[in-house]
């Protein structure tokens, strides 16, 4: 224990002295004493401090217009008057004090009458304390407070506030107007009950309950009600528990949005999607019909197995209305004329293209034993939609006539995959290659496209496929590829057209590890059988 003796504390009015100069020499806040005529007689350290002056000495004898502007002096020489009048204080008066340096600075100030023993006045104290980051904090957040009461009250969503006895405290004007008041005072105090009685009402007070017991928030949940004109209305709800600094539930707040005309678009959007679904498959069906069901057989009234010319195909289209097709064309008892397109696009507009390009060959008939003329006929035919809609439509096609009396195949190509021909005298596949190819129909007008011959003798078989066939992809992003499709087609020379497509999906699907395609599938084999057969009556078929 230290030993030091302790000094004696002094008594009576020396201890009061001593403590009033530790006070004025060390507390924070002005402390000031002014005589009757308003001039400083005391004054502590802070205060001299915020006047300017070198000490509380410098002070003694000025007045507030040395240190302050004339307007701010002029103020409180009313107050200090006023306080030696009529003796009464007065106490935590905010202040804005500009100083003559143009400083300007936020006190609270509190003014007492200075008395003697005798009770009388004799002058004026007080104190300021200055609160000027308090004003600017305070300045801050009424300017945030009113940011943000302006943008809720513009917000067109209904926003709401309720205590934890669910009555209303504060109301955005989009949520007034839907209660149908004017004023907060209308709705302060009241609850969803005053304003919606029946079941509307007991529904929004089920969910408030469920907020505030648990806590748990209630987010974006379809509402639906009767309005008063009896129409269904619709809001998307949210309501959130409001707490305090210390996590206490206190209230909610509910954000409410009317969603009444997006409910009713998409009711009727799914009424117009329902409606064209049905118009969908109603062409999908009717593409279909389009598609070879029976083969034509040659020369006619043959039976199926002593045709010369034997067909296969498949179509997979990757999506419900596609824009790939074939079509076969019998032109006499050795002649036949085939077709393979593939339309820009899917769904609709390509299924009324398909439309388009098989009219333009029922009307060619006899004429179609040129496969250039049938691909400017269809080129013709294409053309003016991109003229009068402004919208570009192409197809790719390839058209060929196989000729069994002359063992040949005239073919044009519009921008097509190479049709592929299997030669079964020389165990080769050949690619019909164009050294100059010729475009897409749909893109040139007038092009004037020619066509090529071949050999095709007993034994042959022509492939024609579309791109969806050779462009599917593996995982790693490969394309399957017409190299693989080449060389799968030359595995076995006397496999039938039938398999081989069948074969060659199935490779397809391995390779990319996907049942599904991306695009549309198809693919049409022809083969040349070599079968002579005698004619029978002539019986009729369908394509």
């Amino acid at each position: 224990m230290d030993s030091t003796p302790i000094p004696p504390l002094p008594s009576g009015a020396a201890l009061d002295s001593t403590i009033l100069r530790l006070l004025m020499d060390t507390i924070p806040d002005h402390i000031y004493f002014k005589d009757r005529e308003s001039r400083f007689v005391r004054n502590n350290a802070a205060h001299a401090k915020a006047l300017g002056a070198a000490s509380p000495e410098a002070c003694v004898g000025k007045i507030d217009s040395d240190f302050f502007t004339d307007e701010h002096a002029a103020r409180a020489l009313r107050d200090e008057r006023l306080i030696m009048e009529t003796g009464v204080p007065m106490i935590g008066i905010q202040e804005r004090i500009t100083r003559l340096s143009g400083s300007v600075f936020w006190g609270s100030a509190t003014k007492m009458p200075w008395r003697n023993e005798a009770g009388e006045i004799i002058g004026t104290f007080g104190i300021t304390r200055d609160i000027t980051e308090l004003k600017h904090a305070e300045d801050q957040l009424t300017g945030e407070r009113n940011l943000l009461r302006t943008i809720i009250d513009h917000l067109p969503s209904r926003v709401f506030v309720k205590d934890v006895d669910y009555r209303y405290v504060l109301n955005n004007r989009a949520h007034l107007d839907s209660l149908g008041v004017k004023t907060q005072l209308e709705a302060a105090g009241r609850t969803i009950s005053d304003f919606h009685p029946g079941e509307r009402g007991q529904q929004a007070h089920a969910d408030d309950q469920r907020v505030l017991s648990g806590g748990e928030p209630i987010l974006n949940s379809e509402r639906s009600d009767f309005g008063s004109e009896g129409n269904v209305h619709w809001s998307l709800t949210t309501k959130v528990p409001l707490r305090d600094s210390r996590g206490k539930i206190t209230g909610i707040v509910g954000v409410s949005h009317d969603i009444t005309r997006r409910k009713l678009a998409e009711d009727e959007l799914r009424r117009y999607t329902a409606d064209m679904e049905a118009d969908v498959r109603m062409a999908c069906r009717i593409q279909e019909a389009f598609l070879p069901r029976a083969y034509p057989v040659f020369p006619r009234g043959v039976p199926p197995e002593s045709s010369t010319l034997r067909f296969a195909h498949r179509y997979i289209p990757a999506t419900t209305l596609g824009g790939d097709f074939v079509h076969i064309l019998p032109l006499s008892d050795s002649r036949c004329g085939v077709l393979i397109c593939d339309v820009m696009g899917h769904g609709v507009r390509a299924g009324l293209l398909t439309a388009l390009i098989r009219g333009v060959l029922e009307e060619l008939e006899d004429r179609a034993s040129d496969p250039a003329h049938v691909i400017g006929e269809i080129n013709r035919g294409l053309m003016p939609i991109m003229e009068k809609t402004g919208e570009l439509v192409f197809a790719t096609a390839v058209f060929a006539v196989i000729d069994t009396a002359s063992a040949t195949l005239s073919h044009c190509n519009a921008g097509h995959p190479w049709p592929l021909v299997r030669r079964g005298s020389s165990r080769s596949v050949d690619a019909l290659v164009s050294q100059d190819p010729e475009p897409a129909a749909g893109l040139v007008e007038n092009f004037a496209y020619t066509s090529s011959r071949t050999p095709f003798e007993p034994g042959d078989c022509l492939l024609l496929y579309t791109d969806g066939l050779f462009e599917a992809s593996n995982a790693a992003g490969v394309m399957y590829g017409e190299a693989r499709l080449k060389q799968l087609m030359g595995q076995d020379y006397l496999m039938p057209g039938a398999e081989l497509i069948d074969r060659l999906i199935g490779d397809i699907r391995a390779f990319t590890g996907r049942s599904e395609f991306d695009d549309d599938i198809c693919a049409l084999a022809v083969e040349s059988t070599g079968n002579v057969c005698a004619l029978r009556p002539a019986t009729t078929y369908e394509v």
